[in-house]
């Protein structure tokens, strides 16, 4: 609903710029182009737990990743103007750093206590991996700008982000019964697990001079998500391969951005980004491809479960040049 408003408005704000720049021929924007290469660090917590066949309102498996990663980027924009728009896309692409980044995959057990009937749940195992992988990240934006005072410009921003994340285990120590047993070698492909986020958004930023040389922008924003996530347990005989599970989920998510940026010339900035973001789900379901077995005559089969939980946290910061052409 947020969305659609600010899309309304948006159109509405282009409408009445469209007119009024037709009726004052002789008024000229000097449309700037900025282009922004830069290098991130990274780091990302990404959780997701689905609940029990027996005991739909228990957590049967939870699964971790807390993930390192550098991360390139390239950003073009149009430099934003009072009362006009503005225009910018970024593309990312991220490298998970292995020997920093793990992953954690929790089981429990279940029991009914005799006497009260209640259930009773405890970690049957812990597993953990050394992760790798990468992750490709575009974004668009089409954005509107006003001047509030003194040169502070005020922005409102209508976009669309798209993630592709890809997630390959390596290595399995597996801790059960307080035995600490290295179930695959570090070098050796455990698991994977990819997902897919889709994100249309609304944003707000306040371009702010400190001095002639410095200038600060803070940037919030507002996503509406839709995930889609494959998992891969290659080591698992009852469940298919392709994939072995899928994961949907619908959600909301809040990002927040502190650009500096210092002025070297007139084309050229130096700029540093600290960023966070983070997306948690509303509602989301979850889908084990059982194999067939033939020997036991059991037939395959599609298992489906409401996730429990899903979310994804990110914090990054980022050094880079701005120029202006």
């Amino acid at each position: 609903m947020v969305i659609k408003k600010a899309t309304l408005v948006l159109t509405t704000l282009l409408l009445a710029n469209t007119a009024l720049a037709s009726s004052d021929p002789n008024e000229e924007k000097m449309t700037n182009f900025i282009v922004t290469p830069s290098v991130a660090y990274r780091y990302d917590v990404f959780k997701w737990s689905i609940p029990s066949t027996e005991f739909p309102n228990k957590k049967l498996s939870e699964l971790t990743w807390k993930n390192y990663i550098i991360q390139p980027s390239i950003k073009i924009e149009t430099e934003p103007q009072e009362n006009w728009f503005t225009f910018l896309g970024q593309g990312k692409y991220g490298y998970i750093l292995k020997n920093m980044s793990k992953s954690w995959d929790k089981d429990w057990l279940f029991h009914k206590q005799k006497k009260s009937n209640k259930i009773k749940s405890k970690i049957d195992s812990n597993t953990v991996s050394s992760v790798k992988g990468n992750i490709l990240d575009l974004s668009g934006a089409i954005g509107y700008s006003v001047n509030l005072f003194s040169d502070n410009l005020l922005t409102f921003y209508l976009g669309y982000d798209y993630t592709d994340y890809k997630n390959s285990n390596y290595g399995a120590r597996q801790l059960v019964n307080n035995r600490n047993d290295v179930v695959f070698s570090s070098s050796q492909l455990y698991q994977k697990y990819n997902f897919k986020t889709k994100a249309p958004w609304v944003g707000l930023s306040l371009n702010t001079p400190i001095t002639d040389k410095l200038s600060v922008k803070p940037t919030i924003k507002y996503y509406s998500f839709k995930y889609i996530g494959q998992g891969y347990w290659i080591h698992r005989d009852d469940l298919k391969q392709n994939p072995s599970f899928k994961d949907t989920a619908k959600g909301t998510g809040l990002g927040a951005d502190l650009d500096l940026a210092y002025k070297y010339s007139n084309n050229l900035d130096f700029n540093i980004n600290l960023g966070v973001k983070r997306f948690k789900m509303k509602k989301g379901q979850t889908q084990d491809f059982k194999k067939a077995s033939k020997g036991l005559g059991i037939p395959e089969s599609v298992v489906n479960r409401k996730l429990i939980s899903l979310s994804l946290t990110s914090y990054s910061i980022s050094g880079g040049i701005k120029y202006k052409f």
